[in-house]
């Protein structure tokens, strides 16, 4: 890591690092440097553009938390924001599986992920983590150290980073950003393992805990995430983990009552942007400029949830219009479309409890009203099926 980053506003130390490690030429020293953040505690000083940032952050939360209060059945809107949040978030970290590959995966949470590769069974794991966060939120529980080591294991399990160590705060030295591999060229080293580390990690949940004011929530979050990412506390799995709190936070503190906005796609899209503002507030202390991000990408993910969730419903007011003089498996099927665009008839039969001549019907009737398409050949038992105006309002 390069020392001449860091400059007297750095909000940090820099700790001398050396060590050696074991290559196919020998055991190689090294010496650089690893970054320990100061701990968190009353917030930067407040500029009009931090102050009008929060604002804006937190009224989108309101509007989406107050359509999603009161929209039937919010749960069918929940799977396809999870699994694009799971989609993008992995796709920050180098895990790359198309939207619509993740959309149709027939996997429910909890199941057996034989027959998927490994970049996908990284996604549904996330899908796990992401399931267990928001019922232990929902039941009461604090975001917590605890919880975070638990999603950690259900984020890397059966993936290469399983093993003992899985959900434990790590106990070896990691570096980001080094293209030749070596550390001296990270682009950074975060703090060494130890007792030091995880002492620190107790700190950050405990000034998470200390913040109550409600108007002051996204800027608590934005710096919680901050801290987070550069504790980096685990071998694997940070970015993704450090992203599901978000969500979890938003919904502890009563922001979001349901998980329908997802912050991975915008900042995806913004990826180099992102990690230099991180970098930002370590080497010279640009909190302004990280929190405004932040902010903008808290408000800008509400509003898309927001549009997202009135198209679905319009597409779904349609639905009901074009399909009342069916029957109601038919009708039920394409209510079920609002959260599950691609189905086949085994995945009717599975989801809905259908008989295989009922989801048959249901499906071909869909078919003529042009609220479902095939995406191939053979026969109906081996098809897939598409809405495509629900996929197009989701992607």
């Amino acid at each position: 890591m390069h020392k001449d980053l860091f400059t007297a506003a750095s909000t940090g130390v820099l700790l001398p690092l050396e060590g050696e490690v074991n290559t196919r030429y020998g055991v190689i020293p090294y010496r650089t440097f690893a970054f320990k953040p100061a701990r968190l505690g009353e917030y930067p000083a407040m500029t009009p553009s931090m102050v009008g940032a929060i604002g804006r952050a937190t009224a989108s939360l309101s509007r989406i938390d107050a359509i999603g209060t009161n929209i039937p059945n919010p749960d069918l809107l929940q799977r396809p924001t999870i699994r694009r949040e799971a989609q993008s978030t992995s796709a920050l970290e180098g895990t790359y599986e198309r939207l619509e590959t993740v959309l149709a995966a027939e996997y429910e949470v909890g199941e057996s992920k034989h027959g998927y590769n490994e970049s996908m069974r990284e996604v549904l794991n996330y899908l796990d983590a992401t399931d267990h966060g928001i019922l232990s939120v929902q039941d009461g529980r604090p975001v917590s150290k605890s919880l975070t080591r638990e999603l950690q294991q259900l984020l890397v399990s059966g993936t290469k980073s399983d093993g003992p160590q899985a959900g434990d705060i790590r106990t070896t030295q990691v570096f980001i950003g080094a293209n030749t591999r070596r550390i001296e060229d990270a682009r950074f080293v975060p703090m060494p393992p130890g007792q030091q580390l995880d002492a620190e990690l107790n700190a950050l949940f405990d000034w998470w805990e200390s913040r109550t004011d409600p108007g002051l929530m996204v800027l608590d979050a934005a710096m919680f995430h901050y801290q987070f990412e550069t504790l980096h506390p685990f071998t694997d799995g940070n970015g993704r983990i450090g992203r599901l709190l978000i969500l979890l936070q938003l919904m502890r503190r009563g922001m979001l009552k349901q998980p329908l906005v997802s912050i991975s796609p915008w900042l995806e899209s913004r990826r180099a942007e992102y990690q230099d503002l991180l970098l930002g507030v370590s080497s010279h202390g640009a909190w302004e400029d990280w929190i405004v991000f932040f902010c903008q990408a808290i408000e800008e993910s509400a509003d898309t949830a927001y549009n997202q969730i009135v198209e679905l419903e319009r597409i779904r007011d349609r639905y009901r219009a074009r399909l009342s003089a069916y029957g109601a498996s038919t009708r039920r099927l394409a209510e079920e479309l609002i959260g599950v665009p691609y189905v086949s008839v085994p995945i009717v039969v599975r989801r809905l409890q259908m008989s295989r001549s009922s989801a048959s019907n249901a499906i071909r009737n869909l078919v003529k009203e042009q609220v479902l398409m095939p995406l191939s050949g053979g026969s109906s038992r081996t098809v897939m099926y598409v809405a495509p105006e629900v996929l197009n309002a989701v992607r």
